[in-house]
């Protein structure tokens, strides 16, 4: 795997700067494609059943949007003649689009490659799939979104958030409960796309910063279920407690970087008279709330009772934390002062 690394890095570079670069349609799937199919050797990396059926159900997942996604393009050439994203005036079609790319990302009722996908891959690979991975189809609909259906985006958004934050009430495998957030923090990122698209840009950058660094805490830590976590206080206490942050700041909790956009977005939303979505997304967050405090409880504010099988350490190696957990770390966090002065740039903006 090391030596395919920087054909990998090159690959997903060149997708990204194809999507920022082009409204062409051939052009987007193209890419679509090249980013799909570069993801594969980070899934099945190694020789491992689950690794395979992770990477089998991902490519069958991936590949019937881009057959969805191809055939609505195709009928728009031949009803419009033109090959631009921005000049899909046909309304089905523009559906059907919207639809392929969601199942791209993942959001419910096509989620359920999402968690079996992560749980069969390292904690490293799943940052991609989760953010770099997703930056495709998010920039496509950005390009796409005066047109996009807000009944359907906002159905879909409150959808997934609230079956992800049911999913992940019981759920004990690490990874599993990151897919389920990531899928409610995408619910989250997307819900506004209509109405705001800068939003949504701002939204995906600080989700980004955040998930990753859980991700590579939680491979510092090398747990797989909550569990493990009982001990990680004691193991590494530094590491521990920037996991702690994170899914604080995963949860929206203030003053952390997640209640931005969650503040940002509820403001926008009653703002055009979407009061019923705002509330819905709300009241579905608290779900996922509940999941984010239980690990936080578990990696930091316990302690191994001595009535469980747990095996405590007699010797505790230390572990120290490397320059980009850290990094992330305190990118992940921002005070309520900052967010006060987003949210007046973003109103001046709007006047």
């Amino acid at each position: 795997m090391p030596i395919f690394q920087p054909i990998i890095l090159t690959t997903l570079t060149i997708t990204t700067l194809i999507f920022l670069s082009s409204t062409h349609l051939v052009l987007m799937w193209v890419a679509l494609e090249l980013s799909t199919l570069v993801v594969l050797p980070l899934i099945a990396n190694k020789s491992h059943p689950r690794s395979i059926e992770a990477s089998t159900k991902y490519f069958l997942t991936q590949a019937t949007a881009s057959a969805l996604i191809i055939f609505s393009w195709t009928l728009n050439y031949i009803t419009t003649g033109s090959g631009q994203i921005a000049e899909m005036t046909n309304q089905t079609l523009t559906t059907i689009t919207t639809l392929a790319l969601l199942i791209k990302i993942g959001l419910v009722p096509f989620h359920f490659w999402v968690p079996e996908t992560i749980q069969g891959m390292t904690p490293t690979a799943s940052i991609f799939l989760l953010t770099w991975q997703k930056l495709g189809p998010l920039v496509m609909l950005y390009l796409m979104s005066p047109l996009i259906n807000f009944g359907v985006l906002s159905a879909v958004s409150i959808l997934s958030a609230t079956v992800a934050g049911w999913l992940g009430l019981n759920q004990t495998q690490i990874r599993k409960l990151v897919a389920f957030s990531s899928i409610a923090q995408m619910a989250w990122t997307l819900v506004i796309i209509k109405y705001a698209p800068s939003l949504t840009i701002l939204a995906f950058y600080l989700y980004s910063i955040t998930i990753s660094t859980t991700l590579l805490t939680l491979e510092k830590l090398s747990t797989t279920s909550i569990n493990n976590l009982l001990l990680s206080f004691q193991k590494a206490p530094i590491t521990s407690l920037l996991l702690m942050i994170s899914l604080l700041s995963l949860s929206g909790l203030p003053p952390l970087a997640g209640f931005l956009p969650k503040w940002l977005t509820i403001d926008q939303l009653v703002a055009e008279e979407a009061i019923w979505v705002a509330f819905t997304m709300l009241m579905a967050s608290l779900l996922s709330l509940i999941f984010y405090l239980r690990l936080w409880y578990n990696s930091a504010s316990t302690l191994p009772p001595n009535t469980t099988n747990t095996q405590r350490l007699w010797r505790k190696p230390v572990q120290q934390t490397n320059l980009t957990i850290n990094s992330l770390a305190m990118a992940a966090l921002t005070l309520i002062l900052a967010a006060t002065m987003m949210k007046a740039i973003t109103k001046q903006e709007a006047y």
